[in-house]
């Protein structure tokens, strides 16, 4: 792509988000590049280190308000995505591989997402009734 002023309107979190945010700008017109890293520097055992790990997306200055202003509704999506739904509690999951409990909030109902201890991957969902399925013990 070539830009006549390159500009960086986000630094995402992962690759995939990078990607993610380019491809929703493409969508809405909005030519951009992401500049991924592929450096194993930011690598240790628990993930990778902040700061250092910082995709790049890359638009052209001419275009940068209304990428900003797309970008800003994504982020608004994901903060209430997250958000927990009122009047409604937590997903407990305990996870096949530890067997330890997570709490995700509701709006997380029906994905997949990783363990908080162990970073398997753990079904989020409410089945909508008790363990024992509703029947007492005579």
């Amino acid at each position: 792509m070539d830009f006549k002023k390159p500009v960086i309107v986000y630094s995402a979190a992962t690759n995939f988000e990078a990607l993610l945010i380019v491809a929703m700008l493409h969508t809405n017109g909005v030519p951009a590049h992401a500049v991924e890293v592929q450096s194993g520097v930011s690598l240790w055992a628990l993930g990778t280190i902040g700061q250092f790990h910082k995709p790049n997306i890359w638009i052209d200055e001419a275009t940068q308000k209304e990428a900003a202003d797309l970008i800003r509704d994504f982020e608004a999506k994901r903060k209430s995505r997250n958000a927990p739904v009122n009047g409604l509690a937590d997903i407990k999951v305990i996870c096949e591989d530890c067997g330890k409990t997570t709490s995700f909030p509701n709006s997380l109902d029906g994905t997949t997402q990783e363990c908080r201890h162990c970073a398997a991957y753990v079904d989020v969902w409410d089945l909508g009734w008790d363990d024992d399925f509703g029947e007492t013990e005579d």
